[in-house]
């Protein structure tokens, strides 16, 4: 049975493209089948975060009836495959939101997992998503307006009758706005994955890649990591690769463009 998971933010900014490919490529790592769907139809991010903003069809392409999904799909190096939508302003015209239920049934039994990267706040493609899908992820830094902007998204996937699942945490550090166990009252769902903040999540983006995959021993990889394999009930402890001095010094440096 393929699983199909919406991963959503209450704004953006706080990882929610980040997640959804760290998250792909992590379910990849566990020898698991993935196709990442970027389902964020006004702002697309994922082909530009991997360094392919253009491609000859898109998810816009389907949603307007032009091309099937299977049509849609590419492979990417880290073993994840993915479904990008169009950068190009004209592409929204003509889009059927409605279409995108089937598309994703179409690809049922093709593969295991479907991640689908959704549009931050209450919008009507993360309403079609929602009637897509049968999990939600929400992602959310400790910041005050970002979980005020999350309390909000996660009434609206109630009020679709979908339940978020659980909350992943983006940007921790030792200097939290919110304490976890705050975010967890405030918002009445369980964080199941803490995402550190680190530098080699930017130099993942320069470089056009998946930080899981780039760097695979580095706490944030281990983080996502942990979280798949809580998600397909597997035994995984393995410790992040430990940051020398010098690493951590000079890292404090950059050059001056």
């Amino acid at each position: 049975m393929t699983e199909k998971i919406a991963i959503l933010s209450g704004k953006g900014g706080v990882g929610k493209t980040f997640t959804a490919l760290n998250l792909a490529a992590a379910l990849s790592y566990f020898n698991k089948d993935v196709i990442l769907v970027d389902a964020n139809i006004t702002t697309p991010n994922v082909g530009v975060h991997l360094g392919a903003p253009n491609v000859p069809i898109t998810l816009h392409d389907v949603l307007k009836g032009k091309s099937h999904i299977t049509e849609a799909v590419y492979s990417h190096k880290s073993g994840i495959k993915v479904v990008p939508g169009s950068i190009a302003y004209k592409s929204l015209n003509g889009i059927k939101l409605s279409n995108l239920k089937k598309s994703l049934y179409a690809l049922e039994g093709l593969t295991d997992f479907i991640i689908v990267d959704g549009a931050p706040g209450l919008t009507s493609e993360n309403i079609a998503i929602l009637e897509s899908v049968n999990q939600v992820f929400l992602v959310t830094n400790p910041e005050l307006p970002a979980l005020t902007d999350a309390l909000k998204t996660t009434k609206m996937i109630e009020s679709y009758g979908k339940r978020v699942r659980g909350i992943i945490l983006t940007k921790t550090g030792k200097n939290n706005d919110v304490s976890a166990e705050n975010i967890e009252t405030l918002l009445g769902r369980k964080i199941i994955a803490i995402i550190p903040e680190d530098n080699k999540a930017r130099e993942s983006l320069v470089r056009k890649g998946i930080l899981v995959d780039l760097f695979p021993k580095n706490k944030i990889a281990i983080s996502y990591k942990k979280l798949a394999a809580d998600l397909l009930n597997h035994e995984y402890n393995e410790e992040p690769e430990k940051e020398d001095f010098f690493s951590r010094i000079f890292g404090a440096f950059k050059r001056k463009e």
